[in-house]
């Protein structure tokens, strides 16, 4: 979860209860500003006593080259400072990693790609004085066998900031063995250690499908791989497992093997339990690898690689229809599902958040896209909700009603879920139509005047009742991006919004958790 520091100001505030759930939410408002520029901001970086800081991008979807840091003053207008970041004229082509907030400074991540090689850089703005400092070589990889545009890498920051881990992959042959190599650096980026390593299988019968660390900034990555180089084939056919390795000083250790039990899984979700504990869930379906029917868990000891539980849970006829609408059309669906000749369409799992006792709950979404004649559609529909217990068993499925579409841009689709106590809480843009839905159709939120920025609040037992944050007359035209956002406190979400047929009016708003 992004933190940001503590502040408050006064702006103009609107308080939503609803009654029935005794949920308080209010909402500040920040003044509507014009951007002089065809831009967006694509982050929100991070907040201290001197302002707030955004990462803005050219273009109507934040497509364009140029780059910008935007400095916000307290009460969130526009201070008129910004830090170009692609002001030099680089020898290759040049990809921005993104920012991050360590210390007291903003530090740039990105790298060159030329004929050599990809060689990495950081730079950092110094938020004293709002200035970029020089870039700085971090690593070159060189072209191996196969080009370097063809390594895969990621950074990962530790929570203190103390420690940042870089993994990349050698880019070599579908015929050699996948390698990588993992450097270590403190806050200012001075290399603490380098290290090589090697998986006993070729790259054309592996896909690393996920890197992250513990609290004790151990190493893991989840792979998977697959029974021939026919990845095709073998995807459709069953024909794969998912590995999960530590790694070690000294090498690769393999914890644990999950092979789908004769159901297409498309992915695993890791999630950290009791330090030592990781819990995998993923959704599987028997026909359709595009599709749900049920969801699979299983919980590994990191230290030992002793398998805890292993579940595999298969969803009710009743969870899947439950949002057709009653009549012969849902009553033929349910016999078709019965069968096995029906699936839930487009589900991916989304997140999975543990809760207390070592249970967890598991959030789908049903998206998809659809392209015709150079125009694309994003499709963002409803949520899934599955609470598990500590040995994987399902406790209760539910299903929220939702429709999003927009044409070439999908960011203002899907939703971003927050905990609140034994409460969770989904905070999206809907239709007030919508607002007492439970089955059958549903109405676009979009470009009406009946738009809102909505919560959904789900309690300890599945239970949920929509509420309203704010409507398309309080925000003044603009429509929130649900996934553009940073907390300023552990009661107080910053969020962004901007007009759809204006981008360049755009505007903040806090939602305060009371």
């Amino acid at each position: 979860m992004k933190k940001l520091l503590t502040y408050f100001t006064a702006f103009t505030v609107s308080l939503i209860i609803n009654a029935q759930d005794q949920q308080n939410l209010s909402v500040v408002y920040g003044s509507v500003f014009k951007n002089d520029k065809r831009e967006i901001p694509v982050d929100i970086v991070g907040k201290d006593d001197n302002g707030y800081y955004l990462l803005y991008s050219e273009g109507r979807f934040g497509q364009g080259d140029d780059m910008y840091l935007r400095k916000f003053n307290l009460d969130l207008t526009p201070s008129g400072q910004e830090i170009n970041l692609k002001s030099e004229t680089y020898d290759g082509k040049f990809n921005s990693l993104g920012l991050a907030k360590i210390k007291e400074d903003i530090v740039h991540l990105f790298y060159v790609l030329n004929s050599e090689g990809k060689t990495y850089y950081h730079q950092t703005v110094s938020l004293n004085d709002f200035t970029l400092g020089k870039k700085t070589k971090i690593t070159t990889i060189s072209n191996d066998t196969k080009k370097a545009i063809n390594s895969v890498s990621r950074f990962i920051i530790s929570e203190d900031d103390e420690l940042i881990t870089m993994f990349y992959t050698i880019p070599n042959k579908g015929k050699e063995h996948t390698k990588f190599r993992i450097q270590t650096f403190d806050s200012n980026f001075n290399e603490q250690s380098n290290r090589f390593y090697e998986f006993p299988f070729d790259n054309n019968v592996l896909s690393i499908r996920n890197v992250f660390t513990n609290d004790d900034n151990e190493l893991f990555i989840i792979c998977k791989k697959y029974d021939s180089k026919k990845i095709l084939y073998e995807d459709d056919n069953f024909g794969y497992e998912y590995l999960i390795y530590k790694v070690k000083l000294d090498g690769l250790e393999k914890l644990a093997m999950v092979r789908p039990n004769e159901v297409h899984m498309r992915g695993l979700t890791p999630t950290l339990v009791n330090e030592n504990e990781l819990l995998l869930t993923g959704l599987f379906s028997k026909v359709d690898k595009y599709s749900m029917t049920g969801i699979y868990a299983t919980k590994i000891d990191l230290q030992s690689g002793h398998t805890i539980y292993s579940k595999y849970n298969k969803f009710s006829a009743e969870f899947f229809s439950q949002l057709f609408k009653p009549g012969k059309k849902k009553d033929k669906a349910i016999v078709k599902y019965n069968q096995g000749k029906r699936e839930d369409p487009n589900y991916v799992l989304k997140k999975a958040i543990p809760l207390e006792n070592d249970e967890l709950l598991v959030l789908a979404e049903q998206m998809r896209t659809y392209s015709y004649n150079y125009v694309t559609t994003y499709y963002h529909d409803n949520i899934a909700a599955i609470k598990l217990d500590n040995t994987g068993n399902v406790v209760w499925t539910n299903k929220i009603g939702k429709r999003q579409e927009k044409v070439n841009v999908p960011i203002y689709n899907s939703f971003y879920p927050t905990m609140r106590g034994d409460k969770l809480f989904l905070l999206y843009n809907c239709n007030i139509n919508n607002l007492n839905h439970k089955n059958g159709k549903l109405s676009k939120p979009f470009n009406t005047s009946e738009y809102a920025f909505i919560a959904t609040v789900l309690d300890d037992d599945g239970n949920y009742n929509r509420q309203i944050i704010s409507t398309k007359e309080a925000l003044k035209g603009v429509t929130i991006r649900p996934l553009l956002y940073n907390w300023e406190d552990e009661n107080t979400l910053l969020m962004f919004g901007q007009d759809i047929d204006n981008l360049k009016n755009q505007r903040f708003i806090k939602v305060r958790f009371n």
